[in-house]
């Protein structure tokens, strides 16, 4: 496995996690909160890459573009899940 995606799954696992661990209640919020976060870093990533952004990469992996879209992602989820 690309050391890329790799670190990608550990950042989005981390934003996700960390999302929890603020607002969080049970473990099925926990595996949303993974899922979305780590979907929407590599989305944003992919985005990125599409429209050729790239404003701090390592590697090849657009850590602040990814790290925006997964953050989003997450307060989009925590708002829909509210509604």
């Amino acid at each position: 496995m690309s050391p890329v995606i790799v670190f990608g799954f550990v950042l989005g696992s981390l934003y996700g996690l960390v999302f929890y661990v603020i607002f969080g209640h049970g473990w099925l919020r926990l595996i949303f909160y993974w899922l979305v976060g780590v979907t929407a870093f590599f989305l944003g990533h992919w985005v990125a890459g599409l429209l050729g952004l790239a404003v701090f990469s390592i590697g090849g992996l657009r850590v602040i573009e990814g790290t925006l879209v997964s953050w989003l992602g997450l307060w989009t989820a925590r708002i829909w899940r509210r509604a």
